[in-house]
């Protein structure tokens, strides 16, 4: 039986981060509104920054590493996490499944992700 993700739809452009962190810790039994991830994450007119996540994360008992990684290290981390998408959009990534078609193009991004225990 396949595992069912929670998903949050973000309610504006800047709120992508907060969504992301409150589907993660959803998917960990622990429930959050998003206005509370939103200010515990200092988001601003641009948006989430990758230490306001980790912050806002550690505050909610999770461990946090940002890194910048590659296609293949991200395959290999501990799902799920966030990934900071082409420098504009926090996804979150629960399982990896691609296409030989498009391996090369993935390979060749880089990813900026937060792994979440």
């Amino acid at each position: 039986m396949a595992t069912q993700f929670p998903f949050y739809k973000q309610y504006d452009a800047m709120d992508c981060g907060a969504t992301c962190l409150r589907m993660i810790a959803k998917f960990y039994g622990k429930n959050y509104s998003l206005d509370s991830l939103r200010k515990k994450s200092y988001i601003t007119r641009e948006g989430a920054s990758l230490l306001g996540l980790s912050e806002a994360a550690e505050s909610i008992g999770f461990k946090t590493l940002g890194v910048r990684a590659s296609f293949k290290t991200l395959c290999e981390a501990p799902l799920p996490c966030i990934a900071h998408w082409r420098q504009n959009h926090f996804v979150v990534v629960y399982d990896i499944k691609i296409s030989r078609s498009d391996r090369k193009q993935l390979e060749d991004d880089k990813f900026d992700w937060e792994k979440r225990k």
